[in-house]
């Protein structure tokens, strides 16, 4: 067999969405192969850190999402508050401009294709589904990827949904609703690609019926099957390699004083790329400061976008400038750092939930603490919940996560013996996974034995 030296890959998010990229980037190109990543800016300085070729989309994600939500109050869990995301997210996405920077990607990402003239293609299925018609004009293998459960079965609830919320009988039947009415909501940007892919919208090239969601072609599941076991009812295209992981290049020089400071075993709290109008800075802030002093432990605090810090706090009050002056003593905050060299050292790891920081967090065999914000986290933190190797509180916003709620999870997870064996346990099974692997090797199994339906070189 030989195997597809060539392979493009598309990719569209945050820092979470396209560092898992970069890792499998990483692995191909040690296997020898040429690789082109399409992605978004900014997290795009992560592929080039990693020597792997890129061309950045217009469309920066994180101006997106700043400019999305940054009149929002995202805690807001109200029926008024989430309609006006879904509305104000709706009016932004169906702009003018947004919609003609769409556009020139998607003939960008064509262009590129077609000048790299790859063996293979990787898309994922969320927002840049789309761009799967690449690979049907030119002819070549298709493998597309989610970060998430994203195909239907009756073993688990879409991946914005809790398990074990609803009985297991409902699932499929969700899967049906989002099967109906999902295409019908981003069709007319398929319709666009297959437009200047030069193809028929409603068919494939060989006449079949053409399928937005779900479809029939290759999907690899970048999730640890230690977490969340491949569904039996799936076809065999349909797969769970495991987690992507990017290990450090072991070239980040920590500060002397954040290396003493982890000494105390601190808990660490972020929240990633999420980010809202100017309250939630604050709001967080307050939030995760007074949670760890509560629960009497030191922290280390991850500024992400939102920009989480003490200097957020109001102290105008004395009660703010005493959780300013216990912050300055007991909690280091950074804007980043390496994973896999932080959250070793850490009792326990507070989060919303997202892909990425759920997985180091995993892998590093620590304790959990899910405070959801939206999209996958509550998925994200019910399963920590079933799993036993920590807490999942809620929505942030939401009566059940407060300072109170989020320091008994923080002084429960770290004191129970229970649940710190089986965060030990379940990162052991993780750490023995190699998710960029059998994505590899799904790739070769899939270009060269997948029937797609148009012909192949």
């Amino acid at each position: 067999m030989t195997l597809p030296q060539r392979i493009m890959i598309i990719a569209w998010g945050s820092r979470g969405d396209i560092q898992p990229v970069a890792a499998l980037a990483t692995r191909l190109l040690a296997q020898g192969r040429d690789v082109l990543v399409f992605a978004t800016p900014p997290a795009t300085d992560v592929l080039s850190a990693n020597g792997i070729e890129c061309i950045e989309a217009e469309e920066n994600v994180e101006d997106v999402i700043g400019h999305l939500f940054s009149q929002l109050n995202l805690s807001d869990r109200s029926p008024a508050g989430q309609l006006k995301l879904a509305l104000t997210a709706k009016k932004f996405l169906d702009s003018p401009d947004y919609v003609a920077t769409q556009e020139s990607d998607m003939r960008r990402a064509l262009q590129a294709a077609r000048e790299f003239e790859p063996d293979v293609l990787l898309t994922p299925n969320v927002i840049y589904g789309p761009f799967m018609s690449i690979a049907e004009a030119l002819r070549i293998p298709l493998v597309t990827f989610d970060l998430q459960i994203n195909y239907p079965t009756s073993q688990y609830p879409l991946f914005t949904m809790q398990v074990d919320k609803f009985p297991k009988s409902l699932n499929r039947v969700v899967y049906a609703l989002k099967a109906f009415g999902y295409p019908r909501t981003i069709r007319s940007k398929f319709d666009k690609m297959r437009d200047i892919c030069g193809l028929p919208r409603r068919t494939y090239t060989d006449g079949s019926k053409f399928k937005i969601w779900p479809h029939d072609l290759p999907q690899a599941c970048a999730v640890s099957p230690s977490l969340c076991p491949r569904p039996s009812d799936w076809p065999p295209q349909k797969v769970m390699t495991g987690w992507w992981f990017l290990n450090s290049r072991n070239d980040y020089v920590p500060e002397p004083a954040f290396v003493e400071f982890m000494d105390r075993r601190p808990v660490y709290v972020g929240f990633g790329s999420m980010v809202g109008n100017p309250e939630f800075r604050p709001m967080l802030s307050t939030l995760a400061l007074t949670s760890l002093r509560e629960a009497g432990v030191p922290g280390v605090l991850l500024g992400g976008w939102a920009g989480l810090s003490r200097d957020a706090l109001d102290t105008s009050s004395p009660g703010g400038r005493q959780l300013y002056e216990w912050a300055t003593e007991n909690v280091y905050e950074i804007d980043s750092c390496p994973h896999d060299w932080l959250f070793p050292k850490c009792s326990a790891v507070v989060h919303h939930g997202g892909a990425g920081t759920l997985a180091a967090g995993i892998r590093a065999g620590r304790p959990t603490v899910v405070c959801a914000i939206q999209g996958d986290q509550p998925f994200h933190g019910s399963l920590v919940q079933a799993r036993g190797i920590g807490k999942y509180l809620g929505m942030v916003g939401s009566s059940n996560v407060t300072s109170q709620t989020v320091a008994q999870a923080i002084r429960e997870v770290t004191s129970n013996p229970t649940i710190s064996a089986a965060a030990m346990a379940m990162g052991e099974q993780v750490r023995s996974e190699d998710g960029t692997g059998e994505a590899a090797s799904f790739i070769d199994r899939m270009a060269a034995a997948f029937t797609y339906p148009w012909p192949t070189q």
